[in-house]
């Protein structure tokens, strides 16, 4: 009896091992499955990904200039000095290049292919991670008028450009020679 009853146990705990382990297997490989799916996607959003953030950068750069200039010329309506430099600072080639690369990310936040980035599993964390970051980054610079002084223009700038950098250093290893930002539009 007290025989039947360990190779009962024995067959227990062999069936339960062989169950975890092949579990594990399976979830070994879907892991793995999402990770080469977040590679391929990434491959092709890459350029947006790099172009947004370096266009988010010069845009902190700007902005610490503007900045700097409105402290200069009226430190008491430092609100309504930025907002003339940046109506035309707006008009300008290099602004306006910016804005099609944040008009297009803007689309691209909207898209299934960022949802199943973000969703690409444990192997991927950090490289989601500092495509959350690069985003958070160009949201605190999207309506940089609206801030309302000069000293908390500064911290944003710095934040910002310090989320950008971490972003863009994570990613590296995805940069190719591709220079169409546009290229994720045909992923399906």
């Amino acid at each position: 009896m007290i025989i039947a009853l360990t190779l009962c146990g024995i067959a227990i705990l062999a069936w339960a091992i062989g169950s975890y382990l092949s579990k594990r297997a399976k979830q070994e490989q879907y892991q793995q499955a999402l990770a080469q799916r977040f590679d391929q996607a990434m491959n092709i959003a890459c350029p947006l990904l790099e172009g947004y953030a370096l266009a988010m950068t010069d845009r902190a750069d700007s902005i610490e200039a503007m900045t700097k200039r409105s402290e200069a010329t009226d430190t008491l309506r430092f609100n309504d000095a930025f907002g003339i430099l940046w109506e035309k600072y707006v008009q300008t080639p290099g602004a306006r290049k910016s804005l099609a690369l944040l008009e297009e990310y803007e689309y691209f936040k909207m898209s299934p292919l960022l949802k199943m980035l973000r969703h690409s599993g444990e192997k991927r964390l950090k490289e989601v991670d500092a495509i959350r970051k690069i985003t958070l980054g160009g949201d605190m610079l999207m309506e940089p008028y609206l801030i309302p002084q000069q000293d908390t223009l500064k911290n944003v700038t710095k934040r910002a450009r310090q989320c950008l950098a971490e972003g863009l250093e994570v990613l590296k290893p995805y940069h190719n020679e591709q220079a169409d930002y546009r290229a994720w539009r045909d992923i399906r």
